[in-house]
């Protein structure tokens, strides 16, 4: 079946950018806003374009292109017309099985699922779909636009026609799709907050202050952001959530550092609350803490 309509399920971050992504390669794209910031997401993907006017890597006029191919609702009656479905929620089992098993009901038999989940492989959320056959895991990984390799995973019991369907999909993104086994949190998660956390705990340990951490890794490694600004911008309830299941599977090298407990009690998870373990406007630009 040809693809040409996107069914994206969650408008967070990652939900966000793949559609972002999808819209500039010409597909016609259905977000699905519920929850929680869901009514930002239109004003969110036009921000991350206006950037790409502003550099010159974009038109207005292409900008506008975009836009009118993404198309908002929170009506899960519109997954009738997709041509291919991705899951794009937090990553709880339950949630994630509720969410594809109503999918699942509503889609036409023949369409593809998309689970994007970091920590919780395929043929976990597969057993609870009459369609297991055609789930295919592809971790998009955030800032989605510009990070050109995805990883992609599937169960024994996925049908080959599905995995060279989403592999050409994520090639039609412009990204390399690279094969994993099947493992909760893959590869990017599970050494994304390896450093995050061992980063956390120095700064528990005091050896030295937020900035001093970030600048010496970001430096160090040529990196964009360092590992508290990574944090802040996925969601501080979102790394420890990964961290606490990957603890569960694990043990305990992936205990979370008592500050990123405590951010999350005190409701500072990051960009979203636009304080984290830095600060930021309403734009999503870091700030100075004001006094």
């Amino acid at each position: 079946m040809e693809i040409k309509r996107i069914a994206i399920l969650g408008s967070g971050r990652l939900g966000r950018g793949i559609a972002e992504n999808a819209a500039t390669k010409g597909y016609e794209v259905t977000l699905f806003t519920q929850g929680a910031g869901s009514q930002n997401a239109p004003h969110r993907i036009e921000q991350s374009l206006n950037r790409k006017v502003a550099k010159w890597a974009l038109t207005e006029t292409q900008k506008r292109v975009i836009l009118n191919r993404i198309s908002y609702t929170a009506d899960l009656k519109e997954l009738a017309n997709a041509d291919l479905v991705i899951e794009a929620t937090v990553d709880h089992l339950y949630t994630k099985q509720e969410l594809l098993r109503t999918a699942d009901r509503l889609c036409k038999p023949n369409v593809i699922f998309i689970l994007t989940s970091a920590t919780l492989p395929v043929e976990e959320i597969a057993r609870s779909l009459s369609r297991s056959q055609l789930l295919v895991g592809a971790r998009f990984i955030p800032p989605v636009v510009d990070v050109d390799v995805v990883e992609f995973s599937y169960s024994q019991d996925t049908d080959p026609a599905a995995v060279e369907t989403v592999k050409r999909f994520i090639t039609s993104l412009g990204k390399q799709a690279i094969h994993v086994h099947e493992s909760p949190g893959l590869v990017n998660p599970r050494t994304l907050v390896t450093l995050i956390n061992e980063a956390a705990y120095l700064l528990d340990e005091g050896i030295a202050n937020t900035e001093a951490i970030e600048t010496i890794i970001k430096h160090s490694w040529g990196m964009t952001q360092g590992p508290f600004e990574m944090a802040d911008r996925l969601g501080i309830d979102i790394i420890l959530n990964w961290m606490e299941q990957l603890q569960e599977r694990y043990g305990d090298r992936y205990m979370p550092a008592p500050v990123i407990r405590r951010l999350v009690r005190q409701g500072k998870l990051g960009v979203k609350t636009q304080q984290g373990f830095f600060h930021y406007n309403e734009d999503g630009q870091r700030v100075e803490k004001q006094d």
